[in-house]
Parts: structure tokens; sequence; C-alpha cells
């Protein structure tokens, strides 16, 4: 299986409008491997989520998920999800405002709002259907990986940019935590 490398800012795939998964494209030998590089890759990076569009990949596809957050160690986990065709809805208007980063935009970090609960729904590698409520980081990882299907980067949604910084000067100024 061929590893793919993370693309980073400036690359023009990170601004392109993926495609759609063929409905013809599940339970295939190529969608299985999507799968798996997807997969590979989040686990390489140690991120919480990753779309394919970041690893020069412009299909609908996107992975996320984790066991328990290092930091965070009181928020929940995140089941390990592939899924392709994503799409969401929020679930009410309540918006938060958090600092996030992107695998693809090295250490800078930015506020971004984000719906605080939606539902989403998407497919797995065979087809079947993947349908979620969720609120808080969960909510928030899947709108930002979503985001990169539309060609849309973190950095497109900051509202303040003076709440742009460093994670290392962010964390040393108390921002962010350790």
């Amino acid at each position: 299986m061929k590893e793919y490398e993370v693309i980073q800012l400036g690359n023009p795939l990170l601004r392109t409008t993926s495609e759609a998964i063929e409905d013809s494209m599940f339970g295939s030998e190529e969608l299985k491997n999507l799968e798996d590089v997807l997969f590979n890759a989040l686990k390489r990076e140690n991120g919480l989520g990753l779309a394919a569009p970041q690893l020069g990949i412009t299909k609908r596809a996107l992975v996320f998920g984790m066991d328990k957050h290092p930091v965070y160690t009181q928020l929940p986990a995140i089941p390990f999800t592939v899924i392709f065709n994503p799409s969401f809805e929020p679930l009410s208007d309540v918006m938060e405002e958090a600092y996030e980063g992107c695998i693809s935009v090295g250490q800078l970090r930015g506020k971004v709002p984000r719906y605080k609960h939606i539902g989403y729904r998407g497919y797995d590698a065979h087809g079947k259907l993947i349908e979620r409520e969720v609120s808080d980081l969960h909510a928030r990882v899947l709108q930002h990986e979503l985001d990169h299907l539309n060609g849309i980067i973190f950095l497109d949604r900051v509202t303040n940019h003076n709440s742009l910084g460093f994670r290392q000067e962010l964390i040393q100024c108390g921002a962010l935590p350790a």
C-alpha cells in the first residue's frame, strides 16, 4: 500500500472541492485501500482527524477518532471512523469558539466558531449508512475535516485574527493547556 505524505498550506489541492464517491465504488478494493490509507495516515500523524485532500486525494473521504485526549482527559473518546460522502446539519444554533490547529498548517492555532451540536451522516467503505448526533469536540472535528472536502482551511473561519498564535507561544501565555 502506498504511503501518502500530508500536504501543507500553499498546495492548491487543499483549496479544491473534492469529488463524491460514486455508488459503484462502495465495496470495492479501491475504496477499502483508501480507508486503510486514511486510517494509517491519521495514526502516523497522531491527529484527531484527517481528510483525503490533506493527502493530495481529492475524494470526499475523511477519518477521525481518539481513544483518550492526552491533555483534555475529561473528554470522552471519539470512535475511530472513516466516512465517505459525509454531510452534517446543526441541531441547534449554539456556536462555540475554540482553538483549532491542522496537520497541514504546522503549529499555527486560531479560535474558530463551530456548531456545538450536530447530526452527521455518510457511508462506510461498504456503503452502510453511518448516522450520529454529536456534540463538543466530536462535532468540532467532524466540521473541521468536512471543511477540507470543500477546500476550506480552519484559518478561513478564524473571526478574530488576534487569536492566531503558534502552539508553544499560546501554551506559554496560558491560552492553551500544555
